[in-house]
């Protein structure tokens, strides 16, 4: 109700409190809710951050497909193709 609203940090405040307690399905919501708003970049860093909790599955695991289709290297930049 409160996104619909367009109170997005209030929104968003329920999501980020859990995610600091490690629920990754709140990473993926938060990110769900940036990528909606146009938001990429933190869309990005909450899909990373969902992957760093060991999700690999739903939304996240759809964009990392996308994003960063040869995954990320230990350091979190993306891999090149292999040759």
């Amino acid at each position: 109700m409160r996104e619909e609203d367009g109170n997005r940090e209030e929104a968003e405040r329920p999501y980020l409190i859990a995610a600091d307690y490690g629920d990754y399905l709140a990473l993926d919501l938060l990110g769900q809710m940036r990528e909606k708003t146009g938001n990429r970049e933190e869309a990005k860093r909450f899909a990373r951050q969902a992957a760093n909790t060991g999700n690999t599955q739903g939304w996240t695991q759809q964009r990392l497909n996308n994003w960063w289709p040869y995954g990320l290297d230990p350091d979190g930049t993306p891999t090149p193709p292999w040759q």
